[in-house]
């Protein structure tokens, strides 16, 4: 016999065997073992998560000759047609390719017709949402009063594009996206069982690439078994995938925190020679993060971690909480700009150069520095542009104080915006673009920002990050930006300039009408007055 995939070869055969969807199992077992069978059942998910194989399980028990129970033996000739594909009252039917209702309604005409040699005829529908409109609408009286030896069983993974009146007649059942240990665990009994050596790093990086699905998980170990020539190790298993293995990632890391340039330049020239899939390696770079976070928190989690967990724990220990949280925005941000960049390497290198120039040099070294510079700047933000309350005057060395120490933007809200907006030094384009932009408030060291749709869609990584350097400067803070879509208020810096600019118009062209030389101009020659002819003085 020809070779099987990996796959087809360990589906489950019953639902002892199903991972990670016990409150499917849990439910349909139940039902089985108390003889309430419905006539129609919804199984949803993404691709990979077992809903035709609990198809082909649910109808083993319905129809195994045992009897009607939730284990199916597996050994009868109905369990065997059906493992086989040949059994005769059991239909799969592809509504991707049989959408019509031409099709459905010649489906539906063997309903009526009794089993050939059991207790159901099952009709399974896979991706169900493809069928059209007209399709539904003649399935929907069948599904709500089949026969009683009818059984169907519907798999999505768009049950939101089921119409609600179908769904309203079925039991419906969302299978989860399986979790790396999950898939961990079956893939290594399975290559246990095949006899394929393996590491736990190569095991790791497969079930993460797997992304939540058990057959994406072993299709991806059929190529891995191929391209290692049967032995599966890390470095071999990230050369396939496109990315680094762990050490690797754990070492750029390292680079940043302890501000390691000349070694971060050469190991990412070294990366720049391989054919590494970016996009994945950000994704490893910030799972890296967020588990270093996890540690921090919660030290006692280390042992659930599926990555090795001394260099986690050593990594955590050397880096703020805070300043993780810096490197993770700033990773989020630059994995969805890495496409804007002129080359998606290019792309990412920027992004760990971004991450090290925004962590402090030597925080000790320089903490006098920086106090000056904030108390100077602390003693600016109480000019005029920044005026505060009488009630907050008494309270101003303190809050500056406050500031100092923590850094903290709460100072800044809208008024106080438009006021930075002013000081920032920026080209004309890129000013005239943050000019949209509405103050919607700060958490830590972010600052987040409205812009209407169509600006947002024009702003660029470029405009991103002049914009962040001109505010740094005149802040004299680190900071990050984030823009959010949303319309921009009345007071924002370009609302606030045309209002201005308005006023002064009206003003003018008020002035120009109540002008008497003006007037008997009109009154002796006619005429009008052409609004769009005046210019305010001070334009």
């Amino acid at each position: 016999m020809s070779y099987q995939v990996l796959a087809r070869k360990w589906r489950p055969n019953n639902f002892s065997e199903v991972v990670g969807q016990e409150h499917v199992v849990k439910a349909l077992s139940n039902s089985l073992d108390s003889n309430k069978i419905h006539q129609a059942y919804l199984l949803s998910g993404t691709r990979g998560v077992g809903k035709t194989t609990l198809g082909r399980i649910l109808t083993k028990c319905l129809n195994c000759e045992e009897g009607l129970k939730s284990s199916p033996c597996n050994k009868c000739s109905s369990c065997e047609a059906i493992n086989e594909g040949r059994f005769i009252d059991f239909q799969e039917v592809d509504a991707a390719s049989r959408r019509g209702v031409e099709e459905t309604q010649q489906l539906l005409e063997t309903v009526m017709h009794m089993p050939g040699s059991s207790r159901y005829k099952v009709y399974l529908i896979d991706e169900v949402h493809m069928l059209s409109k007209h399709s539904f609408n003649a399935l929907l009286k069948t599904l709500e009063e089949p026969p009683p030896h009818v059984v169907f069983i519907l798999a999505t993974t768009e049950p939101e594009n089921v119409p609600a009146t179908v769904l309203s007649r079925c039991l419906q059942f969302h299978l989860k996206n399986l979790t790396p240990a999950q898939l961990s665990e079956r893939l290594i009994k399975i290559l246990k069982e095949e006899g394929v050596k393996f590491d736990s790093e190569s095991i790791n990086q497969i079930s993460r690439a797997g992304r939540g699905s058990l057959r994406d998980c072993l299709t991806i170990a059929d190529q891995a078994i191929a391209f290692c020539n049967g032995k599966l190790t890390d470095s071999n298993v990230s050369e396939m995938l496109g990315t680094l293995p762990y050490d690797h990632v754990y070492s750029l890391i390292d680079c940043v925190i302890n501000e390691k340039s000349n070694e971060l330049v050469r190991k990412l020239k070294t990366i720049s020679n391989l054919n590494v899939d970016y996009q994945r390696l950000m994704d490893l770079l910030l799972e890296a993060l967020q588990q270093m976070a996890i540690v921090q928190i919660s030290p006692e989690s280390v042992s659930d971690l599926d990555l090795p967990s001394q260099e986690i724990v050593s990594l955590a220990s050397s880096i703020e909480a805070e300043e993780i949280q810096i490197l993770y925005q700033i990773g989020l941000i630059a994995k969805r700009d890495l496409d804007l960049a002129p080359n998606i390497g290019d792309g990412f290198e920027m992004a760990l150069l971004r991450m090290m120039s925004f962590l402090p040099e030597d925080q000790v070294k320089d903490k006098t520095k920086k106090k000056e510079k904030k108390e100077k700047k602390d003693e600016a933000l109480v000019n005029e542009d920044f005026k505060p309350s009488k009630e907050a005057k008494e309270s101003t060395p303190k809050k500056v104080k406050s500031r100092n120490a923590d850094t903290s933007l709460d100072f800044l809200d809208q008024k106080k915006w438009n006021s930075v907006f002013n000081s920032l030094q920026l080209d004309s384009g890129t000013k005239q673009l943050i000019s949209h932009c509405s103050f919607l408030r700060t958490e830590d060291s972010v600052v987040y920002f409205s812009m209407p749709k169509d600006k947002l869609e024009i702003l660029n990584g470029s405009h991103r990050e002049k914009f962040q350097d001109s505010l740094r400067e005149i802040l004299d803070l680190e900071c990050l930006i984030f823009f959010e879509e949303g319309e921009a208020n009345d007071i924002s810096p370009n609302k606030t300039k045309e209002k201005q600019k308005t006023k002064k118009f009206n003003k003018a062209a008020e002035s120009i009408k109540n002008d008497p030389k003006v007037k008997n101009i009109l009154s002796s020659l006619g005429g009008k007055v052409v609004e769009s002819s005046i210019t305010p003085k001070d334009s």
